[in-house]
């Protein structure tokens, strides 16, 4: 790595005295004069027929200024509910008024009458003929029903050859499956290489098992809250707390039918997102509505027990898979078969299940993935979305084949890693990326090679892979007339992100990191900005940043040349201000003097701008390593030594970095261990953090953090997205560590201590 002065150093979060002296702003404190309170109405059912919303009686309230309902949305697109629920919580009406008591006393008094129906959470039932139809007759065949019949009908178009005797076996072949037809589909994905058939063939082991994730909630500190103001003229602001503000600019526009042009979104501080914010979230759209209705600014915010029943958690899934290996150590084949539980909305994640596949050189690939309606909430994305349920599973079997030939499942694993050059789908070659340098760092920093192992304590290892998205981003820099530097754009700062962008500017620019603030614009004043999540922030910001520095710093030569009369050629940016190399006497002049200078020539101030769109990252591995101690007797799981590894390309700030590594861990920890969203068969949920358990200091050890720096090519400096990695091994890590404290393997999280009792005593123990 090259020597630098600002990246690639620790420094302090540019928001850090706000956030600790409380100046931040985040979507509660917002508010504007005259402000109402917004409620919403949920339904008390999880699944029924709306016979009729009778808002007579809330009207009457005295403090009652608006109630809406499913009528009042101009565009028709759904908002609330009219003749169908399909969750408990779905949203209704909703009110506002003049204090939030009487709010809530009016949403109270919308009298629903339902015709109650059937109730379905599980995705096994849900695909069952048996099961109630959620949302029309939505089925689709199962994958191999669905593999013969593409057959059959690739075989009838074909017009010039008679295909009758082929197609009537197939026909035949098709009588085998008579149930393998699934109801309750909301989104279906497909994968295939190779010759599976041929793989299982061909292997000395194959092992099969059944995976079962749960729901887990992102549990942001701060809940949903949207402020929304609508002038006479049309104009509609929006304060909210989101993770994209262009696209809830979008999602309001799209919704509700105004023009972008009469939409301004002023993000707030946002108290965690981990993925749950992106979107038109149920807050926006109701706050909006309720503004123009009342002719004044309204604010909608979630309680905590409806930010369970009506947020936007994470998907669980069931995934049924099948690896082939020979009794050498190669894996020969992968066949996955997944259910993911979209709830009330389309997709959940599903084309994730691809990373069964992981990082390991597979020939023989099959993934077959359905989203599935259940009477719950839609789901949204949370820290590398679908990658930790895909992950554990292909993890986890991964230990059973490296026990079955008695390989050692870290040596087990580098023997299978994708290497520089290898092929991998749609005809590209493997790029450089740190798959071995990751897990042999966390080896080696856990003490692996070594390793003890105490009565009833195990260790367990496992990797997970995410390629960090990119999207579009504009950045403005200007120097002033005193040397410092401002950055101006529309991203939200997630993880410290302001202060790597920060970083690079300083870093081009030569100027130190405490002379650069940065401030973020308003949808009306910023230029466009990709949503911060998926890992893209320091990368397309950091780039569109760097573009930005760098043309900055093109206009202060070419005004350098002209004010010491000298070629571009003999000048040289560093420490705050331009010289003339090898001159003697010295010659230079100050940031400031050049700003100053700008301010009277024909070109202007100095303000350079970065504009970028996409470019194609590199994958980065996390590895991890668990040592536990699990109690027989009472199935308690202790941690005793946690260590994760990340491939990070570079650490443009190594303490931001390891925070990163270290938070993706814990919530990984959790969701393996604790973390499940509990529905009861009407539907009802644990509903806040009584009942829905997060772990605490307590419950971990300090995570050790090891940094792998094999560089981006066309990362800033290198960097790759850290956000989303370090979530995706860790379910795996503490089931593996588990099965080789006691001998059993839960495949079905958390890993509370009565599944191990139950699995112990099942495998007689």
């Amino acid at each position: 790595m090259a020597d630098y002065t600002v990246v690639g150093q620790g420094v302090a979060r540019v928001d850090a005295v706000e956030k600790v002296t409380g100046a931040a702003q985040y979507g509660a404190d917002v508010h504007p004069p005259g402000m109402l309170y917004g409620k919403i109405v949920r339904s008390k059912q999880a699944h029924a027929n709306i016979l009729s919303i009778d808002t007579s009686e809330a009207e009457k309230l005295p403090g009652v200024k608006a109630i809406i309902t499913q009528d009042d949305v101009p565009s028709g697109r759904r908002v609330f509910a009219t003749d169908k629920v399909l969750y408990l919580g779905e949203p209704l009406a909703a009110v506002a008024a003049t204090d939030p008591d009487i709010a809530e006393e009016a949403a109270e008094l919308i009298k629903i009458e339902y015709e109650v129906l059937p109730v379905v959470q599980d995705v096994i039932e849900a695909i069952k003929e048996s099961a109630p139809r959620l949302q029309g007759d939505a089925t689709k065949d199962g994958p191999n029903r669905r593999g013969i019949s593409t057959q059959i009908r690739r075989l009838s178009r074909d017009k010039e050859n008679d295909h009758s005797d082929e197609i009537s076996k197939l026909e035949a072949e098709l009588e085998k499956y008579p149930d393998e037809v699934y109801y309750n589909i909301s989104a279906e994905s497909h994968s295939e290489a190779g010759d599976i058939e041929k793989g299982f063939a061909e292997s000395d082991i194959v092992v099969e098992d059944t995976y079962v994730i749960p729901r887990v909630h992102q549990t942001y500190m701060e809940p949903h809250v949207s402020v929304a103001s609508a002038d006479s003229s049309g104009k509609v602001t929006v304060w909210a707390s989101t993770q994209g503000p262009f696209a809830i600019r979008s999602g309001i526009a799209g919704t509700l039918g105004i023009p972008l042009t009469q939409i301004n979104v002023i993000a707030t501080t946002m108290g965690g997102g981990f993925g749950g914010r992106f979107g038109v979230i149920i807050t926006h759209v109701p706050a909006v509505l309720l503004s123009q209705k009342s002719g004044r600014p309204v604010r909608v915010q979630m309680t905590r027990e409806e930010e369970f029943t009506d947020g936007r958690p994470a998907p669980g899934c069931v995934i049924k898979l099948k690896t082939g290996a020979t009794n050498d150590g190669r894996i020969l084949a992968r066949q996955a078969l997944a259910f993911w539980d979209s709830g009330s909305i389309s997709g959940a994640s599903i084309g994730s299940t691809i990373r069964v596949r992981g990082v390991y050189k597979i020939p023989n690939l099959k993934v077959d993935a359905y989203g599935v309606h259940t009477n719950k909430s839609g789901t949204a994305a949370y820290r590398a979305p679908g990658t930790p349920q895909a992950v554990f599973a292909g993890e986890s079997q991964l230990d059973e084949i490296a026990e079955r030939i008695g390989m050692d499942p870290v040596e087990f694993r580098l023997m299978n890693m994708r290497e520089e050059g290898d092929p991998i789908p749609a005809g590209a070659t493997e790029p450089k990326v740190g798959y071995k340098e990751t897990l042999q760092a966390v080896a080696d920093a856990a003490g692996w090679w070594d390793r003890e192992t105490g009565e009833n304590q195990g260790w367990g290892v496992a990797v997970g892979d995410w390629t960090n998205g990119c999207g579009p981003g504009g950045v403005y820099v200007a120097v002033h007339e005193d040397g410092s530097v401002r950055i101006f754009h529309g991203s939200m700062d997630i993880t410290g992100t302001d202060t790597m962008i920060s970083q690079i500017v300083a870093e081009i620019l030569t100027v130190p990191y405490e002379s650069v603030t940065i401030r973020r614009g308003d949808t009306d004043s910023a230029p466009y900005s990709t949503g911060s999540g998926g890992s893209v922030v320091t990368f397309t910001m950091g780039n569109t940043a760097k573009l930005a520095a760098e043309d900055a710093h093109q206009r202060i030569l070419e005004l350098a040349s002209e004010r010491l009369n000298t070629n571009l050629d003999n000048l040289e940016l560093r420490d705050g201000g331009v010289h003339v190399v090898s001159a003697d006497p010295p010659k230079s002049i100050s940031l400031g003097e050049l700003a100053a200078y700008s301010l009277s020539t024909t070109g202007g101030p100095i303000v350079g701008k970065g504009s970028f769109a996409r470019q194609s990252s590199t994958p980065a591995l996390a590895a991890q390593i668990a040592k536990v101690e699990v109690d027989p007797g009472t199935g308690r799981t202790r941690v005793l030594k946690l260590v994760a590894s990340q491939d990070v390309g570079f650490a443009i700030n190594p303490m931001a970095v390891e925070g990163q590594i270290e938070g993706g861990t814990v919530q990984g920890y959790a969701w393996a261990m604790m973390e499940e969203m509990q529905y009861g068969e009407d539907g009802n949920i644990n509903p806040g953090f009584v009942d829905y358990r997060v772990p605490t200091s307590a419950d971990l050890p300090t995570v050790e953090s090891v940094i792998v720096e094999v560089p981006a090519p066309n990362g800033p400096y290198g960097a790759k997205g850290v956000g989303e990695p370090p979530i995706t091994p860790t379910l795996a890590t503490m089931a593996n560590a588990v099965k080789d404290a006691v001998g059993v393997r839960v495949t079905e999280l958390p890993i509370k201590p009565e599944k191990v009792v139950q699995a112990l005593k099942s495998n007689g123990h």
